[in-house]
């Protein structure tokens, strides 16, 4: 008890004590309801653990999540969420934090350090899904160094809590993202009742929390590989501590930003005019600047040319040619007229026929160059052989099969007695509830692959009995059958992109997409049921994945992996309840599908359902955009522009160029594409010098002075994010008060 001060205790007393004077006034004002009397006997109970309980276990704050979770959930479902509701989730928020004693790194300044970034890196991970359809994890790390070195001495370990909880809560908002744009746009005669927030949360929460074991089985399967994105993060976190300039840096970018971007916001609100891109912005200057379309110019965000930094100089000259099709589209198919809103010009079939072509040329390019990558163990020994340093290959022996070691027999053994003896399953099932801890030690972390098994198996009676039973959504109802035989595709799409971008980098998960078109085509889903379902098996893909590159840093940064699956579990918390808030927010208050979030990556796969349901009625996609032209002939013209999106596409892989920046390019707004220009060209100049001076100047000094300029960017895309989520919620105060 003596290691909770008496001064928290006396806090928290104090607070608790306030909030049921609140509680009684509100009553005393003829409210009640289920909501606040749950409130009340919550702050009761946390007034007696304040007073004299002791500081509460990892397992009581997991207890303490998902109550907040819970009660937060139910109390919206049941229509009863007011202020009271959210004092008491405050309440225990404040309970877990300040009662608890974490040992390091898990301690509460990296986890409050983690809540607080990750509020910041999950609205960026969204904001540029709906914007861009690109998403650049940047900048968790800088930030996280920075809070933390301005409230103690900064540690690698801690760090990498934060960057774990923030990138955790952002990869797992976003594998939901998918659905509730394209609901938006392609049917928005149910998407206002449909989205709702227990909507988002449910849909989030579900698939993230069985997501989060699917692949931990065979987390030592990636150990060896390259993970290209993951060591230059865990390089950055181990050197930020030595770098006395790091912050510094950081903070530039972080104030000319938060400056830039706050004043644009103070001017909108003071003269009620967007000034969100230019020229359409300079209207009540300059008259005839009104007949360019605010989604053609300039976009007037430091964030999207920062991203224009990070993406490269390459591919955003590759986007900037989408941009040009796109304009020649709008010059010549409709008239350059300042009247087209981006909505209805992004649904052109010409624009969506050429993306479509180019993502076919992407999804081929990957199969063609798996097959090169095969190779016969003929052509690896003769490959091996050559690659011998310094003369002859002599004496060098290449062994193709690895026989099992002698120590590994018993081990061996006892996989296969789990695997085949049912007493010995049951054992270890009742092992692993009584004492989770010991048994995860007794097998050094390692889980049995049953458990991803029997996850995948409890998501889809979860799956079954709410969408296909109870369905308590409204216009929403997903065939029993789509459940049971496409969620294990998930395991192994998941294990096949956790494969992609541990050996390369890139996220890029084509198999569970695929699903799409069987479930279209045999079991007549409706459009909303295919895109809620391929957004479940998304999410569990994403939420697996997060759990595996954070493991890898955490093993590069020497943080434990229990730690490291506690934060992910934290940022699956922090994903499910404030990211599914700023998507319904952003739905509420902007909408999907315009000028200022477009939604390219729905745009596309909404358009891919409605075509796969028109061919099942024998109707080609877009062909009905042409009334009074012969179907044929509308077919043959717009397939014209898909076989030019795939020539493009294969032209630019074969010259290992981005092919996917040109279906980007062509899906955003052209204004954004010329500001992500900006950030290229400083990209592009970056690099320009520091081959230059690498003729005269040692490698260190020009690796300096670009890691200077990475931060700065870093601090830049940051900044516009603090302010626009401050900005946010201000909103939503208002909105609720």
């Amino acid at each position: 008890m003596n290691q909770v001060p008496n001064s928290t205790r006396t806090l928290l007393a104090g607070l608790y004590v306030a909030g049921l004077i609140y509680v009684v006034f509100v009553i005393a004002n003829s409210r009640f309801d289920i909501g606040i009397a749950i409130a009340i006997l919550s702050t009761l109970g946390l007034l007696y653990g304040a007073l004299l309980n002791d500081p509460i276990t990892k397992r009581g704050l997991v207890v303490i999540l998902s109550l907040i979770i819970l009660y937060f959930s139910a109390m919206w479902v049941f229509g009863v969420f007011s202020e009271v509701v959210i004092m008491a989730c405050g309440g225990l928020m404040l309970y877990g934090l300040l009662m608890s004693v974490p040992k390091f790194p898990l301690t509460k300044r990296a986890m409050g350090t983690g809540l607080i970034v990750g509020v910041v890196m999950t609205f960026l991970g969204i904001y540029l899904a709906l914007k861009i359809g690109i998403v650049y994890f940047v900048g968790a790390e800088l930030l996280g160094f920075l809070v933390l070195s301005l409230f103690g001495q900064y540690t690698p370990e801690e760090n990498t809590i934060v960057v774990t909880i923030a990138n955790g809560s952002s990869m797992i908002s976003l594998g939901v993202l998918i659905t509730f744009p394209a609901i938006a746009i392609f049917r928005p005669e149910v998407a206002a009742d449909l989205i709702t927030y227990p909507f988002i949360v449910f849909v989030t929460g579900v698939s993230a929390f069985f997501g989060l074991v699917l692949l931990l089985p065979f987390r030592e399967r990636f150990e060896n590989d390259p993970w290209p994105q993951v060591i230059p993060q865990a390089q950055c976190i181990t050197s930020l501590g030595s770098d006395v300039n790091a912050r510094k840096s950081v903070i530039i970018g972080l104030a000319g930003s938060t400056t830039w971007t706050g004043t644009m916001k103070l001017v909108e609100m003071s003269t009620g005019n967007n000034i969100s891109t230019i020229p359409h912005s300079l209207a009540p200057i300059i008259p005839g600047s009104s007949m360019v379309p605010d989604w053609i110019g300039l976009s007037n965000s430091p964030l999207i040319a920062g991203i224009g930094y990070f993406v490269g100089w390459k591919r955003t000259a590759i986007m900037a040619i989408g941009s040009v099709l796109t304009l020649l589209i709008w010059i010549f198919l409709e008239g350059a007229s300042g009247s087209v809103l981006y909505d209805e010009h992004l649904r052109r079939p010409e624009i969506l026929y050429i993306a479509l072509g180019v993502f076919a040329s992407v999804i081929a390019g990957d199969v063609l160059s798996t097959r090169a990558d095969e190779i016969n163990p003929e052509d690896f020994e003769k490959i091996a052989e050559q690659q011998v340093i310094g003369g002859s290959a002599e004496g060098h022996h290449f062994i193709i099969e690895r026989p099992h070691k002698v120590s590994s027999v018993k081990e061996l053994a006892r996989v296969q007695e789990h695997l085949f003896s049912f007493d010995m399953f049951r054992a270890e099932i009742k092992e692993m509830i009584s004492n989770p801890r010991e048994y995860l030690r007794s097998r050094r972390g390692q889980l049995p692959p049953w458990v991803a098994f029997v996850s995948l198996s409890i998501f889809i009676i979860v799956g079954i009995i709410i969408f296909s039973i109870i369905t308590p959504f409204s216009n929403l109802q997903i065939h029993w059958l789509l459940f049971i035989l496409g969620t294990p595709v998930a395991m192994v799409s998941a294990y096949f992109t956790a494969r992609a971008i541990s050996e390369t980098g890139m996220l890029a998960g084509y198999i569970s997409d695929m699903m799409a078109i069987p479930a279209i085509l045999f079991f007549r889903v409706t459009f909303q049921a295919i895109t809620t379902f391929m957004s479940m098996l998304g999410a569990l893909q994403d939420a697996a994945i997060a759990v595996l590159v954070h493991l890898k840093l955490g093993r590069l940064t020497g943080v434990r992996g229990r730690d490291i699956l506690k934060a992910v579990f934290i940022g699956a918390i922090l994903g499910t309840i404030v990211g599914s808030w700023i998507t319904f927010f952003i739905f509420d208050s902007y909408g999907f599908g315009g000028t200022e979030f477009p939604s390219p990556a729905a745009q596309l796969f909404g358009f891919l359902v409605t075509s796969l349901t028109g061919l099942t009625n024998f109707q080609l996609p877009g062909i009905g955009q042409f009334p009074g032209v012969h179907p044929l002939l509308s077919f043959v013209y717009l397939i014209s522009f898909g076989i030019s999106g795939f020539m493009m596409g294969r032209y630019l892989n074969n010259k290992n160029l981005s092919s996917i920046s040109l279906a980007v390019g062509l899906l955003v707004p052209p204004a954004t594409t010329v500001t992500m220009l900006l950030g290229g060209l400083i990209q592009y100049r970056i690099e320009k010098q520091k081959k230059e001076e690498s003729e005269t100047v040692d490698l260190a000094t020009c690796s300096a002075k670009q890691e200077k300029t990475n931060r700065i960017m870093s601090g830049i895309v940051a900044g516009e994010a603090i302010v626009t989520v401050i900005w946010v919620m201000w909103n939503a105060m208002i909105l609720l008060i």
